[in-house]
């Protein structure tokens, strides 16, 4: 599976937990914050796809997703980092 579609599938996830991901330019790694009872995902356009995911994933990792279904793809990904 290519990068593209593994950030479809993170994209659809975010989604489903109620998650609005947006792109910026400039100076910053990005992340999920809270703004007004709303979460968003904020990455930084000027990265890559690959970068993007990690950082994802990363933050997919400190949140409590035991009643989430979560997609195949991105359970595989997200026990090897937990290895």
């Amino acid at each position: 599976m290519n990068d593209d579609e593994i950030f479809k599938e993170l994209e659809q996830l975010l989604s489903g937990l109620n998650v609005k991901i947006r792109f910026g330019r400039g100076y910053f790694k990005g992340g999920l914050c809270r703004y007004k009872n709303e979460k968003y995902f904020y990455l930084n356009r000027t990265d890559d796809k690959e970068k993007h995911i990690s950082l994802i994933l990363e933050e997919l990792e400190k949140m409590d997703l035991k009643n989430v279904e979560i997609p195949t793809v991105v359970g595989e990904i997200l026990s090897k980092s937990e290895a």
